[in-house]
């Protein structure tokens, strides 16, 4: 039946809620590690930038929460946001 509310185990109800809120909360710290080091790199003060990155975090982390309970496949968008948060940790750590 098209538009059926889809019963999903307990298992993957704890998936989302571990890659929505524990992933989510890596993705922004790295975002924040990230934009803090490459923001100054253009010329915007490091204070400046850190507290920028902490403001736009909010704009990343509750989209990435909202995500993965509105996805049809957690694991895979889970496993995407994990990725990304370590791409962005690598990144951070590089610059």
């Amino acid at each position: 039946m098209a538009g059926a509310i889809q019963h999903d185990g307990a298992a993957r109800i704890v998936w989302r809620l571990l890659a929505g809120f524990g992933g989510g909360y890596a993705l922004v710290s790295a975002f924040v590690a990230a934009s803090g080091k490459l923001l100054p790199l253009i010329g915007m003060a490091r204070g400046d930038a850190v507290s920028l990155a902490l403001m736009l975090a909010l704009l990343v982390y509750v989209p990435i929460c909202l995500l993965m309970f509105a996805t049809r496949h957690p694991v895979r968008d889970g496993l995407a946001v994990l990725a990304v948060a370590t791409a962005l940790v690598l990144l951070a750590r590089i610059v």
